[in-house]
């Protein structure tokens, strides 16, 4: 008798449940996008990037929201189509129950801008990708200037992967590359202001204290000269004054080769 009266019960239940998710699922089909919600979620960290920026480019490319059906909006296409704005990293698009399609931006984050020999500036970001300048925004981040040679424009977004040959060297890759040590570095990003091409391609470093200045070479063994450079702070410069010197050269491995003003 219980056994009956359970399975009854179940399939009371089960059939409650079917109703319910069919009902959802048939509200859910009739909802349309009332609104569009646009976050910009690392916003106190950069500011190239503004929400009409972002309803300007659904508009620019006929991406109609607003009064459209759920059903027919294509959450992932509208990523892809966002993604493709030199500024955003990455783009995320849902819908919430009560009509709201929300677009959620990650900007990118320059950590230095290049100044090259054709006068043409632009940041590189923390994955090697070249971003336009913006009016809205300037990044404080290190300069690189110098003898650069300007980029080919092929019209699309470029990363300095793009620049690098086998055996030859990539400036726009060893730039890249020490920035990002130095942007990972607390220290070293309090304390480099410029990075600087010479005539013969090495790389010059200028800091923030004290008048010298690091000859860094190419970067390899780069790990080490910080580590060498740190030492000769810590020993060195505090003890004898951080003007003494008006170049350090880390350029010979293994080496710390300083000159007197």
């Amino acid at each position: 008798m219980h056994s009956v009266k359970n399975i009854l019960i179940f399939a009371a239940i089960v059939s409650f449940l079917s109703i319910t998710v069919s009902f959802v699922g048939s509200r859910k089909s009739e909802l349309v996008c009332k609104m569009i919600v646009v976050r910009i979620v690392d916003s106190t960290q950069n500011g190239f990037i503004q929400p009409r920026d972002i309803l300007n480019l659904l508009y620019n490319k006929k991406i109609k929201l607003i009064g459209k059906n759920y059903k027919n909006i294509d959450l992932k296409s509208i990523e892809a189509e966002l993604k493709t704005f030199p500024p955003v990293e990455n783009a995320e698009v849902f819908k919430t129950a009560n009509g709201k399609v929300v677009v959620e931006i990650k900007q990118r984050n320059p950590i230095v801008r290049i100044f090259d020999i054709s006068n043409q500036s632009y940041y590189i970001d923390d994955h090697g990708f070249l971003m336009r300048l913006s009016g809205k925004y300037t990044s404080h981040v290190p300069v690189a200037n110098g003898f650069i040679k300007a980029p080919a424009q092929n019209g699309k977004s470029q990363n300095v992967s793009d620049f690098l040959r086998p055996g030859k060297r990539s400036l726009m890759n060893e730039i890249y590359q020490l920035a990002k040590y130095i942007d990972e570095n607390e220290f070293w990003k309090a304390q480099i202001q410029q990075i600087y091409v010479n005539a013969n391609y090495d790389i010059e470093l200028i800091p923030r204290v004290g008048s010298h200045v690091i000859v860094f070479g190419d970067i390899s063994n780069c790990e080490e000269k910080f580590n060498n450079l740190e030492s000769l702070y810590i020993n060195g410069l505090n003890a004898v004054g951080w003007n003494k010197y008006e170049t350090i050269n880390l350029k010979y491995k293994g080496q710390v080769i300083c000159t007197k003003r």
